[in-house]
C-alpha cells in the first residue's frame, strides 16, 4: 500500500504545475486580446480634433508645396513656348505670371506657418486669390487660343522662294526636291506635336495650380460647416455631459 500510495501521490504532484502553467498561458493571451481591442476602439474627441488638425495642417503645406513646383513649371514650359513662332498665349505672358503667382502664394504659406503674424495672414489670402484668378485667367486664354498654331506653322513653310519672290512650284520636281519636302513636312508636323503638347501640359498646370488654390477655401468651409453627422454627435456629447 505504501509503494501504491506512493504511486498514486507521484502522478498528482506535477498535475498542479501544469494547471499553472496552462492559466498563465491564458492570461496572456487575454491581454494580447485586450491590447488588440483597446487599438480597434474609437479615439476620444480629444484625439480626433488633433488628428483632424493635424491632417488639415498638412494637406496646407502639401497644397503650398503644389504651388510652388507647379509655379516653377509653369515658366518653364512658358519659356519653351516663346521659342516658337508667338502667339496669342505667348504675347499674354499667362504662363509666366501665373507661375510667378503661385511661387508667391506657396511661399506665403510657408512664411506664416513659420512666423505667425496678421501680416503674414493678409498677404498669404491676398496671394492665395490672386493665384486663384490668374490660374482661372491662364486657362481661359489658354483654352480660347489653344489651336491657334494651325495659322503660324504650317507646311508653306517648306517650299522653296527665289529672291525673296514667290515662284509657282514646278509641275515635276526633282528627286531630290521631293524628298527635301517630305522631310520637311514629317519635322513641320513633329513641331505642331511638340507645341501642342506644350500647350496641353500649360493647361493641366494650371488646372492643377487652380485646384491647389481651392485647398484653403474648402478647408476654411469644412471648418466653419461641418457635416451633420458630426454636429449632431457634438449635439448628444454635449446633452450626455450635462
Amino acid at each position: 500500500m505504501g509503494t501504491a500510495d506512493g504511486g498514486e501521490v507521484a502522478p498528482e504532484a506535477p498535475q498542479p504545475t501544469h494547471i499553472s502553467v496552462h492559466i498563465h498561458q491564458e492570461s496572456a493571451l487575454a491581454k494580447l486580446l485586450l491590447a488588440g481591442c483597446s487599438l480597434l476602439r474609437l479615439p476620444d474627441p480629444t484625439t480626433g480634433t488633433a488628428s483632424q488638425a493635424l491632417g488639415s495642417r498638412r494637406l496646407l503645406v502639401a497644397s503650398w508645396v503644389v504651388q510652388l513646383v507647379l509655379g516653377v513649371l509653369s515658366g518653364i514650359l512658358g519659356g519653351f513656348l516663346y521659342t516658337f513662332q508667338h502667339t496669342k498665349l505667348c504675347y499674354s505672358g499667362a504662363a509666366i505670371w501665373t507661375g510667378a503667382v503661385a511661387v508667391l502664394a506657396g511661399a506665403a504659406g510657408f512664411l506664416y506657418e513659420k512666423r505667425g503674424g496678421i501680416c503674414w495672414a493678409l498677404l498669404r489670402t491676398l496671394l492665395a486669390l490672386a493665384a486663384f484668378c490668374t490660374a482661372t485667367a491662364a486657362i481661359m486664354i489658354g483654352a480660347s487660343n489653344f489651336n491657334q498654331y494651325r495659322y503660324y506653322i504650317n507646311e508653306n513653310d517648306c517650299k522653296v522662294y527665289s529672291a525673296g519672290w514667290p515662284t509657282v512650284a514646278p509641275t515635276t520636281p526633282s528627286p531630290q526636291e521631293v524628298t527635301r519636302l517630305i522631310l520637311c513636312i514629317s519635322q513641320v508636323n513633329m513641331l505642331k506635336a511638340l507645341f501642342i503638347s506644350l500647350e496641353a501640359m500649360l493647361m493641366g498646370v494650371w488646372v492643377l495650380l487652380l485646384l491647389a488654390s481651392l485647398a484653403p477655401l474648402c478647408l476654411y468651409c469644412w471648418r466653419r460647416f461641418p457635416p451633420k453627422k458630426k454636429r449632431h454627435e457634438k449635439k448628444l456629447l454635449g446633452v450626455s455631459g450635462i
